[in-house]
């Protein structure tokens, strides 16, 4: 078991395991749309569900070539919305919170838009650890909602009610527990030449199906 101690020390090394029910989501309206920053705090902690977007690297194929054809990266694309789910309290105050911003996007009397740098806000994301302290995150620049979810009502159900945003964003980058990028330094050597992959290191004369074997084992251990 001495190969399975390892695993979990250096797995609890960086925090542990990430729990999904242990998040935090941070929006922040413009001020024109809500004055009162108590209703930013009260509207982020009412956050049911949230999802980190992906990352895509658009690619197209090399047909110049004799011989096979192989993918090469054109440019970056993004997820084109994010969507958060909502607990509602009965003043719905987190839909006029949505409402309100949405309001001074496209005016409702007069359908005039206002300016984009007016109503684009950033969002961010944190995971959180067992001790509620924010471990890492992701900052979505230059969001507004886009579309604000219906409200469903039943005379047979008991549940809170909740609503769905969806958020439209520019881009997304990686950033630690206090919000600072974590790639703001990093700058990759361009070169022409493969450079020979990262080996895995596996201790002791375990091969790597024992490896497989451990971490299945491992993933029991941190079950909720």
């Amino acid at each position: 078991m001495a190969f399975l101690d390892e695993f979990t020390a250096n797995f609890n090394k960086y925090s542990g395991p990430a729990y999904l029910n242990r998040f935090e989501v941070v929006i922040i309206a413009p001020f024109e749309a809500n004055p009162d920053i108590g209703r930013d705090r009260f509207t982020s902690f009412k956050v049911i569900s949230a999802s980190m977007p992906g990352k895509n690297i658009r690619t197209s194929p090399n047909e110049n070539v004799y011989g096979p054809t192989y993918e090469m990266a054109q440019g970056l694309t993004y997820a084109e919305t994010v969507s958060f789910d909502f607990y509602l309290s009965a003043e719905h105050v987190e839909r006029t919170y949505f409402l309100n911003w949405m309001d001074i996007i496209v005016d409702p009397t007069s359908y005039n838009l206002e300016y984009y740098d007016n109503y684009k806000r950033d969002i961010e994301i944190y995971q959180l650890d067992k001790g509620e302290r924010r471990t890492a995150g992701l900052k979505l620049t230059e969001c507004y909602p886009k579309t604000l979810g219906a409200v469903e009502y039943a005379q047979d159900s008991s549940d809170v009610g909740r609503i769905n945003v969806e958020f439209v964003f520019k881009e997304h980058f990686h950033i630690d527990g206090v919000g600072q990028p974590v790639n703001s330094s990093y700058r990759p050597e361009s070169s022409t030449i493969r450079q020979p992959s990262r080996q895995t290191a596996v201790s002791g004369n375990a091969s790597l199906d024992q490896f497989g074997v451990f971490v299945d084992r491992a993933r029991n251990i941190f079950r909720l």
